[in-house]
């Protein structure tokens, strides 16, 4: 039997070549996982970041919709629609309609404001007032 000293053997190996490739290709194989795996953490801070971002957006988006929905739920709102989809009214209240002005007015409705004009300029001032408390329409109108 051949007897192997320490010293030898230990020359030996560090003096081997294929000590140093076996050692190269284990720090390549661990460098590269320990890589790969700082990469993959940076991904998953970036993905959660987003996510929390997508999460404040949605959550303020559902606080308006709730708000909304209150809203919705509310008298002011019912009486609101009621007011301007159906015409409703409290009662003792009055409405006033004040008419948008045209833009292509004939000249027939020019002619119909001024008959009117002048037959309500033609009567006197109590003619007015009793026509007015009396609802007496111009014009058999």
């Amino acid at each position: 039997m051949v007897q192997y000293n320490r010293k030898s053997v230990g020359r030996f190996l560090a003096s081997s070549k294929i000590l140093f490739f076996v050692s190269l290709f284990i720090l390549i194989f661990f460098s590269v996982n320990l890589v790969k795996e700082l990469i993959n953490r940076k991904d998953l801070k970036e993905d959660i970041s987003n996510l929390q971002a997508e999460i404040n957006e949605l959550e303020s988006g559902n606080q308006e919709l709730s708000s909304l929905i209150n809203y919705f739920k509310s008298l002011d709102f019912v009486e609101n629609e009621a007011r301007t989809k159906l015409n409703l009214r409290k009662p003792g209240e009055k409405i006033i309609i004040v008419p948008e002005e045209a833009e292509g007015l004939t000249e027939e409705t020019d002619d119909y404001s001024n008959i009117l004009k002048t037959e309500v300029d033609s009567l006197s001032n109590p003619q007015r007032w009793w026509n007015y408390f009396f609802k007496v329409a111009y014009n058999g109108k």
